[in-house]
C-alpha cells in the first residue's frame, strides 16, 4: 500500500543512480547503444536500432518467488531498442543444479544467467566466468558507473580477486514473516528479544496454534533465524572474524554457541508446527498462509511467491529477528545480496550481454523490478511514487531502521570451511542427534583437525 511515511523511510534508497547507458526510450527516453559487430549505433529521439545482423542474446534466470514478469519487461524493453536482437529467456526453477555442468561442459550456455546466492567464487577461479570490471567501472554517457549505483554490501560481493565477476540483482530481508491479522486480532506485540518471544510463544500455544512452521526439507532458511543471532551476539567484529577466517580458533567464539544455544531453544520449547520436518518451503509457506502457524523463516519474496495461494484478507508482515540475551547489535538485519548476474566466460554474445545487463541495472528497470515483485534491487534508487504492499512496507521499514549485513565472503577458507565444518547443525540439533554445545565442539574440533590440509587445498600454503 502506498503510505505517506515512504519518503522519508527510504532516505536509504536515495536516488544517486541517473540512468544507465543502456536505457532504452520505452523507460526512459535516454540514448543506448547496440552490440552490432563491436560497433555502438547512438540512439536519439526514442529511434530504434535499425543496423546490424540479427543476433539471439539469450537470458536463463531462476524461477522463483520473483516470478518472471520482471524478465519479460526486459525482454520487451531491450527489443524495442534493439531491432535486430531477439531476446530469448529461460525461466527454470532449478537452473542452479544445472548451471555447474553446463559451465565445465560449455554446452549449451546462456548469454547472461542472472542466478541464486551461490559459491559463485569457485566459477571465477576455475575460468567459467568473463570479466565484467569494465561494465562495473566503466563511465556511461552520464558519468555514472554501476560500481557508483550499488550499495556498499553489493559493491564488494561483485569483486574476486579485484575484478568484478557479477553484478547482484536482488536485495531484501531474510528474517522471520509473521500473520499480521493474527498478531492484531489477538493483541500480540513483535517480539524484540528471545525472552519476549518466549512469552509471546505461550499465549500463541494457548490459542492452538504453533508459533513458528519451517520447511524442514530445505533447512538453509534457518540461516534467516540463525545467523542474524551470531551477528547479534557477536558484533560486526565477529563477523568479520568468520568471513576472513584466518584460524581454526575462530569457530570457538562464544557467539557462536549462543546463537545455536537459542535455535536448540525453538525445539526444546516445541515452539514449531508438528510435521514441519516433513514439508519443503512450499507446504511450509501455505501452512502459515491458512493460519496453522503464526510466524515462518522466510525472505521477502514471500508475498509474491505465495500470492496465487494465499486467502483473500490475509496479512502477513516482516519483523526483525528477536535479539538474543546480551547482543552487541541488537538491531541488524540479515540482506539478500547475494543473487549474481553473470556472463560465461565462453558465451557467443558477451558484449550484448554486459548492455542487456546495464539496462537491467538502470533506474526505471530498478523501480519496475520493486513495482512487478514487491521486492528489491541491490541499487541505490528512489521509490517515490511506487505503491507497494503492506508486507513490502514493512520489509523497507526494516531496511530503514537496522544495520544490515550479509554472510558473503571472497576467502576460499570460509567457503571450505563454512559455518558448520562438522556437519548439518539444524539437522543434529533438530533430530536431537548433537546438542547446540556438542554440534560447537565438534566444529572447533573439525576446524583444527583439518586447517593445514585445507590450506593446501585452497591454496593458501
Amino acid at each position: 500500500m502506498k503510505t505517506t511515511k515512504m519518503k522519508n523511510r527510504m532516505m536509504l534508497f536515495s536516488t544517486v543512480l541517473l540512468g544507465m547507458a543502456m536505457a532504452t526510450s520505452a523507460c526512459s527516453g535516454s540514448n543506448s547503444s547496440s552490440g552490432t559487430n563491436g560497433s555502438q549505433v547512438k540512439q536519439e529521439n526514442g529511434e530504434k536500432e535499425t543496423k546490424g545482423e540479427k543476433k539471439v542474446l539469450k537470458v536463463a534466470f531462476f524461477q522463483g518467488g520473483f516470478g518472471d514478469a520482471w524478465f519479460k519487461e526486459l525482454k520487451s524493453g531491450f527489443e524495442a531498442s534493439h531491432e535486430n536482437v531477439t531476446v530469448e529467456l529461460e525461466g527454470d526453477p532449478g537452473i542452479m543444479e544445472k548451471m555447474g555442468p553446463r559451465f565445465e561442459s560449455g554446452a549449451n550456455l546462456p548469454d547472461v544467467a542472472f542466478l541464486t546466492n551461490t559459491h559463485w567464487q569457485m566459477w571465477a577461479a576455475q575460468g567459467y566466468l568473463a570479466d565484467l570490471t569494465d561494465l562495473y567501472e566503466g563511465q556511461d554517457s552520464d558519468g555514472v558507473t554501476i560500481k557508483e549505483s550499488l550499495n556498499e554490501a553489493a559493491q564488494k560481493y561483485a569483486l574476486y580477486q579485484d575484478k568484478a565477476y557479477n553484478i547482484p540483482w536482488s536485495d531484501g530481508v531474510l528474517g522471520m514473516a509473521y500473520n499480521k491479522g493474527m498478531f492484531e486480532e489477538n493483541g500480540w506485540e513483535v517480539p524484540k528479544t528471545w525472552q519476549e518471544f518466549a512469552d509471546l510463544a505461550e499465549k500463541i500455544q494457548a490459542k492452538g496454534i504453533a508459533p513458528i512452521v519451517y520447511p524442514g526439507k530445505v533447512a538453509s532458511y534457518w540461516d534467516f533465524v540463525v545467523k542474524p543471532m551470531f551477528v547479534q551476539a557477536g558484533g560486526f567484529d565477529y563477523l568479520n572474524e568468520i568471513l576472513n577466517i584466518d584460524n581454526p580458533d575462530v569457530m570457538g567464539n562464544q557467539a557462536k554457541l549462543a546463537a545455536l544455544q537459542q535455535f536448540e531453544a525453538i525445539f526444546k520449547n516445541n515452539w514449531t508446527l508438528k510435521g514441519s520436518e516433513a514439508l519443503n518451503h512450499t507446504e511450509a509457506q501455505m501452512e502459515f498462509v491458512n493460519g496453522k502457524a503464526a510466524m515462518i523463516p522466510n525472505g521477502n519474496w514471500l508475498e509474491s511467491e505465495m500470492k496465487a495461494s494465499t486467502p483473500e484478507g490475509f496479512r502477513m508482515a516482516m519483523m526483525p529477528v528477536p535479539a538474543v540475551e546480551g547482543a552487541k547489535e541488537a538491531n541488524v538485519y540479515f540482506s539478500m545480496v547475494g543473487d549474481i548476474t553473470v556472463v560465461p566466460a565462453k558465451a557467443k554474445e558477451q558484449e550484448l550481454a554486459k548492455q542487456f545487463i546495464a539496462f537491467a541495472s538502470s533506474k526505471e528497470m530498478n523501480r519496475k523490478f520493486t513495482e512487478l515483485t514487491g521486492n528489491f534491487r541491490p541499487f541505490n534508487y528512489s521509490l517515490e511514487g511506487v505503491q507497494v504492499s503492506e508486507f513490502t512496507q514493512s520489509v523497507m521499514d526494516i531496511m530503514s531502521n537496522n544495520k544490515p549485513f550479509t554472510f558473503n565472503s571472497n576467502n576460499p577458507m570460509f567457503t571450505k570451511m563454512t559455518l558448520y565444518p562438522s556437519g548439518d547443525a539444524y539437522g543434529n540439533i533438530v533430530f536431537g542427534s548433537k546438542t547446540a554445545q556438542q554440534q560447537f565442539d565438534d566444529d572447533l574440533a573439525f576446524a583444527k583437525d583439518k586447517w593445514d590440509a585445507y590450506k593446501k587445498e585452497v591454496g593458501m600454503e
